[in-house]
């Protein structure tokens, strides 16, 4: 039985840069960064050898985890958001425009540009898909003004 959500976790590259660009740019608390060594991490993750360092981060209501491989790591790739497994994660802001320039000179860059959703059901909002500098998919949502829905 599920008892409730925990967290969302990424693995990343560089967990330095990672660390930089989520608490300096995204205002993410980082509450605890940690190495993680033993058989068992190998058992957790199935992969052989793994060694990881470990950072949560807190903001925005939500649980984040970055997860560095320090060995056992795999290949690095670029997973785009229409491949299977992809996933982002998605965050309500208001002047889209402000924030998005922040965070390209922050080091993200832009999986694609802010756009009008101009029909279905949340039709008048603004969004956009940018990348953080270690890949990690992230879209801005600013909501549609009140009562253009």
């Amino acid at each position: 039985m599920i008892t409730g959500f925990n967290h969302t976790s990424f693995t990343v590259l560089d967990m330095k840069s990672a660390l930089r660009f989520w608490t300096e740019a995204m205002g993410f608390e980082a509450r605890s960064v940690s190495p993680r060594r033993g058989d068992w991490q190998a058992k957790v993750t199935g992969v052989s050898g793994a060694e990881l360092l470990v950072a949560h981060l807190y903001g925005h209501g939500t649980h984040l985890e970055l997860i560095q491989y320090t060995a056992g790591s795999g290949a690095c790739g670029c997973i785009d958001p229409n491949m299977p497994c992809a996933a982002h994660v998605c965050f309500d802001v208001t002047d889209i425009d402000d924030l998005w320039a922040r965070l390209i000179a922050a080091g993200a860059s832009p999986q694609g540009e802010i756009a009008l959703v101009d029909t279905g059901p949340v039709k008048g909002l603004r969004a956009g898909y940018l990348r953080d500098p270690c890949g990690i998919i992230i879209e801005l949502v600013e909501n549609a003004p009140s009562g253009t829905c």
